[in-house]
């Protein structure tokens, strides 16, 4: 049952320390960790991960995720790994308003707080290359890896490029 008073700061926060516990409810179940500035740090949720089928005999490919950060700071992602693939890198498609756009490899990209991050060929995407040969459908596991949040594995589908 929740109680009808005001959400209050407990542990270190609102008494000028960093970190602490806000409490939403009296079940205790709603509990947040507050960052050093009192906010709720991020939270991570991914899916719709999906994966280019390799051209011929390439063994390049491109994947795409939807990630979104619920949570109430920014986050980072760092990087991708997954045991189907020899090299994942992460990757920003760059227009130079000339007509002649850029592809280059980037160490990190932003997850804003409140904000979600839709992947595709024309912005993020994820450089990989595939161990063994793939066909449309199957099902590969992607890693995403944050600055400040835990690991979130996302099941990713092999997709025809035109798809």
């Amino acid at each position: 049952m929740a109680s009808d008073r005001p959400a209050r700061a407990r542990g270190g926060a609102g008494r000028g320390r960093p970190g602490g516990r806000l409490r939403g409810g009296a079940g205790g179940s709603d509990d947040l960790d507050l960052d050093r500035r009192g906010r709720c740090p991020p939270q991570i949720a991914a899916g719709n991960g999906r994966v280019f089928l390799p051209y011929g005999k390439s063994r390049d490919t491109a994947a795409f995720f939807d990630i979104t950060n619920i949570g109430g700071a920014d986050d980072q992602l760092t990087g991708v790994t997954s045991p189907a693939v020899e090299d994942a890198r992460l990757s920003r498609h760059r227009s130079s308003g000339l007509g002649a756009d850029t592809m280059g490899m980037t160490g990190s990209v932003r997850i804003s707080a409140g904000g979600t991050l839709t992947m595709s060929p024309f912005d993020v995407s994820v450089m990989a290359r595939t161990r063994t040969g793939w066909k449309a459908g199957d099902i590969v596991p992607f890693v995403l890896h944050f600055r400040h949040s835990p690991p979130v594995t996302v099941m990713t589908v092999v997709v025809r490029p035109s798809s």
